[in-house]
């Protein structure tokens, strides 16, 4: 017996049918679409849909752009709010260094303090040094920058009014005072922040003055006092430390060498040292440093005009 398969045959699809069935007892809906016509419509949900969502993505996107633009202007309001405390700060320290120069020329009127300058004819070779205090990298502190600053200024007002009460009638206290330069010079590094005088990007806190000059040249106590080291220290090199009283303290640094010895007791004029590159130093100087209860302050608050 032969059995011959059928061979089928495949129906060619001339449309589509959607039946539609509601909840109850409606008859069903159909809706019958051509191929032609069914393939439009599946390809405009296909469209639909990819529009749909590049729209939510184009949205999103725009959200997050508003969201940034957000950040930026919170974020320039808090700039021109931090402008603004910088300028009053500037103004409140302005006014207190007006009010300090003032009582400077007091203090050198009662001390009878000339204001002939001491100024080498010869130039200067600007050497600088002394350790990096606070040492910083960045220069986004500002504000406390300026606090620190403020904080300082009010320190030195406090002690300028000392000074006026304790000259008037107080000469050995006038004479411990360190107020005379302690050499010839030109100020090449003056007191508070600066740029590194060793290079880089970073600032560092100098707790005193730099006076350069050609090394060789004398180095006088500032005022009179009893000498508590003389030696050597690390950064600073062949180094002179005076206690004169009253908690203040003067050092001395970067010498080529010492005249005196710890214990000695000197008078203000006295020669100590001779000018050096001596320890952490770009060339010849001395670093000078004035400490009231072992807190740095301006030595220029002390010196006469020059």
């Amino acid at each position: 017996m032969n059995f011959h398969k059928k061979k089928k045959t495949r129906r060619k699809i001339n449309g589509y049918t959607v039946l539609i069935i509601p909840q109850g007892t409606k008859e069903p809906k159909r809706m019958t679409f051509s191929q032609s016509k069914a393939k439009f419509l599946f390809g405009g949900v296909i469209t639909f849909v990819l529009i749909s969502v590049l729209i939510a993505g184009l949205y999103a996107s725009g959200l997050n752009d508003i969201r940034r633009v957000q950040v930026i202007k919170q974020d320039n309001h808090s700039q021109a709010e931090t402008i603004r405390q910088l300028n009053e700060e500037i103004e409140s320290l302005e006014a207190q260094q007006k009010e300090l120069a003032n009582k400077q020329t007091e203090i050198k009127r009662l001390m009878g303090i000339s204001t002939e300058s001491r100024r080498s004819t010869q130039p200067s070779r600007g050497g600088k040094g002394g350790e990096a205090v606070y040492s910083i990298h960045e220069r986004n502190d500002a504000l406390e920058r300026g606090q620190t600053i403020k904080n300082s200024l009010d320190s030195a007002d406090k002690e300028l009014d000392g000074l006026i009460a304790k000259v008037e009638n107080d000469q050995t206290y006038f004479r411990r005072l360190p107020n005379q330069w302690p050499c010839e010079g030109e100020l090449s590094s003056t007191f508070g922040w600066r740029d590194s005088p060793f290079g880089g990007r970073s600032e560092s806190f100098h707790d005193g003055i730099d006076i350069a000059n050609h090394s060789g040249t004398e180095v006088v106590a500032a005022g009179d006092g009893r000498v508590i080291m003389a030696g050597w220290k690390p950064v600073y090199g062949r180094t002179i430390i005076i206690d004169h009283g009253e908690g203040i303290t003067t050092k001395y640094a970067h010498n080529s060498s010492l005249l005196v010895e710890e214990g000695e007791r000197v008078k203000k004029g006295q020669s100590i040292a001779r000018m050096g590159s001596s320890g952490r130093s770009t060339g010849p100087h001395l670093h000078f440093t004035i400490l009231k209860n072992d807190n740095p302050v301006d030595p220029l608050i002390y010196l006469p005009d020059r």
